[in-house]
């Protein structure tokens, strides 16, 4: 309790806090303690992410001893479902066959994917010769045709993405072009299956993602407006196929046009690694994202950030403190629940109906005006704000200005004309707001 209570007061001391959800986030009973199961055969630390899904009211997680489910409906026990005792990434299902990237299995060359046609019972090494021809194998990621699901794509370490028709029996490549270790993201587009997305970090750490409209046969390569460093996930509004959203480090990103081109959204926390962004099916105007804050060596904090203007603008509508967590790798969505899938501490769960009626996180009582300004900044709030920092897109500090307790304009005519983030700070929280200079 004593390092809880310090650490909420370093936080508010600090000026890191916008919402403490104390006792919201709660444990599943889960705690699966991340560890890389090959660092012997090079992998680093973060290859190895094992995935949440959600399949007929059932949470399946891949763990390194195998996949463990429960029952979301009759809040069950968790109980192992398939491949006991071996690490597994990610699966796939169509009826009782499940295939499996499998991860440090016998010498770590020859095991990737693992087959199982009885429902998880028994599995057999289902590895092609094709994933075989270079030394140093590994997957990383494994999605579904969502409608077709004998259709299975691959991201392989070495060579690309590749793709099978017929559940994994036979593969073919549909692109040479991967990024390192640092493969984060595969999917097809849910409302249109020709369109397929892949993303990571190039070399200088340029976040880059390949997109395909055909069905991967031909590809176009963008990079991430929003700065360097990686692309971590995408997220798909449930019935506009042209809305997407996607996050990353320090950065947000929304397009509108399916992809094509992307506009970096309301937000300045270069220090958070969004790794996971979804759309609310139910209602498509709310969107979450959470992740790792890289401001603090230890996650002794569950982040959750939201959108309620369709990716627009973020704010951080919940943290919460807990121990050793080890920052958020996966999420998925059930109802109203939030389930978060952290790297050592296992999985917990938010009911976001619990934080959503909280009117400072949607607007902050803060209005900015005009916008597009010139050379002078107005702002109407009922916030103590101490400082308003202006942030060019790159993330460059450009001025800072101290404001008085009457003070309500800042001078900014020696800002060039573009789009910034205007970054006030109280003692207690920061809010960005996107201005346009002219």
């Amino acid at each position: 309790m004593m390092k809880k209570n310090l650490l909420i007061a370093m936080l508010i001391l600090f000026g890191s806090i916008h919402q403490l959800c104390l006792g919201q986030i709660q444990s599943m009973g889960f705690v699966q303690r991340y560890v890389n199961p090959r660092v012997e055969y090079g992998f680093r630390d973060y290859v190895y992410r094992p995935q949440l899904k959600v399949l007929d009211d059932m949470l399946y997680a891949c763990t390194n001893n195998g996949i463990y489910r429960k029952n979301l409906i009759e809040y069950g026990e968790w109980e192992l479902y398939a491949f006991e005792n071996i690490p597994i990434t990610e699966f796939v299902k169509n009826g009782d066959r499940l295939l499996c990237i499998a991860t440090g299995t016998s010498d770590g060359t020859d095991s990737l994917l693992l087959l199982s046609n009885d429902n998880g019972q028994t599995c057999t090494n289902f590895t092609s010769p094709h994933f075989l021809q270079y030394g140093g194998n590994y997957l990383y990621r494994m999605v579904q045709n969502p409608e077709d699901m004998d259709c299975i794509l691959v991201l392989h370490g070495l060579y690309g993405l590749s793709k099978s028709d017929d559940f994994g029996a036979t593969w073919r490549n549909l692109n040479e072009n991967n990024f390192g270790d640092q493969n984060w993201y595969l999917g097809f587009h849910p409302l249109d299956a020709n369109t397929i997305f892949y993303s990571g970090e190039m070399m200088a750490f340029q976040g880059t993602y390949l997109k395909s409209s055909d069905a991967g046969e031909t590809w176009s390569a963008y990079t991430h407006p929003g700065g360097d460093n990686c692309i971590h996930s995408f997220a798909f509004h449930p019935t506009d196929p042209d809305i997407l959203v996607y996050s990353g480090e320090g950065a947000m990103a929304k397009s509108t046009d399916k992809g094509e081109t992307w506009t970096v959204t309301d937000l300045y926390d270069t220090n958070m690694y969004f790794y996971k962004v979804l759309f609310d099916e139910d209602n498509p105007a709310m969107l979450y994202a959470s992740g790792i804050n890289g401001k603090y060596t230890s996650q002794d904090s569950i982040w959750v950030y939201r959108s309620s203007d369709m990716g627009e603008s973020w704010e951080l509508a919940c943290q919460e403190y807990i121990e050793d967590n080890g920052g958020v790798f996966d999420m998925v969505k059930y109802q109203n629940l939030l389930i978060f899938y952290t790297r050592e501490g296992g999985l917990f769960q938010l009911d976001f109906e619990t934080v959503t009626g909280n009117s400072h996180i949607k607007t902050f009582g803060l209005t900015v005006f005009p916008n597009p300004a010139q050379n002078r900044l107005y702002f109407e709030t009922d916030l103590d704000i101490n400082t308003i920092e202006i942030i060019s897109l790159s993330g460059q500090s450009l001025q800072k200005t101290n404001i008085s307790n009457n003070e309500r304009q800042i001078d900014i005519s020696r800002l060039q004309a573009g789009v910034y983030f205007a970054v006030f700070h109280t003692k207690e929280m920061t809010v960005s707001k996107k201005v346009i200079v002219k």
